[in-house]
């Protein structure tokens, strides 16, 4: 008997939309099941740092057409999980009281004043911890499906 596949609407939410959820949206786009939406928000969006868009090129992935944005940008009431990177959903009363909130670590280098971007190697170990979280989330999709 194979289980039913609903549409999922995932949001990854940071600070600024520059670095931790542009890498995580990017990443999901490339291992989302079907009928899986992803997005990404910051709640005060910054701009996409060249380190970010080269550590993902490494990987083979292209950011082309992904660009910073804030919550207007998102259908937010259609999202079923909030992946928030530190305390970003804190900052947001407009979350949908239904979704999921999954709270995922921003590191110290990320939380930096506006303007400052982690080096190259920093942003690449957080590309790397944040393709295997998100390869852990949807793994147990996978192993659903008979």
């Amino acid at each position: 008997m194979r289980r039913a596949i609903h549409e999922r609407n995932i949001l990854f939410l940071d600070e600024d939309n520059a670095c931790l959820s542009q890498i995580a949206e990017a990443t999901a786009k490339q291992l989302a099941p079907p009928k899986t939406r992803i997005f990404s928000a910051g709640v005060r969006p910054g701009a996409i740092p060249a380190h970010v868009i080269e550590a993902m090129k490494e990987m083979g992935i292209n950011m082309t057409g992904q660009r910073s944005k804030g919550l207007d940008a998102v259908p937010i009431q259609d999202i079923d999980l909030v992946v928030s990177f530190g305390d970003a959903h804190k900052k947001c009363s407009n979350l949908p009281g239904r979704a999921k909130i999954e709270n995922w670590p921003a590191p110290e280098e990320f939380k930096s004043e506006r303007g400052a971007t982690p080096g190259l190697s920093a942003i690449r170990g957080e590309r790397n911890e944040i393709d295997k979280r998100v390869f852990a989330l949807f793994l147990d999709h996978w192993r659903n499906i008979a």
